[in-house]
């Protein structure tokens, strides 16, 4: 991690899971394109965008999803979801995140979807093709954290997302940011797969 700043907050990830929470099966609209979309037989996952693929149910869970890298407490799908272990759960419940920034998964009640109710503002560096059907932005890239520049202090205990998702359709995800002291409280505790990230002004 970065030592010549102090830090304002943390970004928080983990490892990649090997997973997809929309699952496996997926198409191509255009056989002649590399673009691909989650659904099968030519049809949509009802979870996304018929135009860009783009994920619209918000709070969307795969009724039969289970995580495969267990021995985490943090890990992420390709999709977008970061997911986080019972313990993860109650480490940052004690660190100011509440019960509804928790999602519960079906099939899976040792492991969480963490989704932060708070949002903190961002942009995106780069933008690029609109869908004409809902009316996001497919790509969205390179995070700019514009709650830096309000910040006098650093940001309070607890768990925070960006306002918006980032990388490209149908593999966006939102930035999760934790407070300074959320930080140093998982710092103190023995858990597995803990990505941390400063955030300096």
């Amino acid at each position: 991690m970065k030592t010549s700043q102090t830090a304002l907050a943390y970004a928080l990830d983990g490892h990649d899971d090997g997973s997809y929470m929309l699952g496996n099966e997926t198409y191509k609209p255009d056989p002649e394109n590399s673009e691909w979309r989650f659904g099968s037989m030519g049809q949509p996952h009802p979870a996304t965008c018929r135009g860009c693929g783009g994920k619209l149910e918000s709070d969307y869970t795969n009724p039969g999803y289970r995580v495969r890298k267990r021995r985490r407490d943090i890990t992420a799908t390709h999709d977008g979801y970061l997911l986080v272990s019972a313990h993860l759960r109650k480490v940052l419940q004690e660190s100011g995140a509440t019960r509804e920034d928790f999602v519960a998964l079906p099939a899976d009640p040792d492991y969480f979807w963490l989704r932060p109710q708070m949002t903190l503002p961002y942009s995106a560096a780069e933008r690029a093709r609109r869908c004409s059907s809902c009316g996001r932005f497919a790509d969205e890239v390179v995070p700019i954290p514009l709650f830096l520049r309000e910040l006098v202090q650093p940001l309070a205990a607890g768990v925070y997302r960006s306002c918006l998702e980032f990388g490209s359709a149908p593999l966006k995800a939102f930035q999760v940011v934790i407070g300074v002291r959320t930080a140093l409280t998982i710092q103190s505790n023995s858990l597995v797969g803990i990505e941390l990230e400063q955030l300096c002004a």
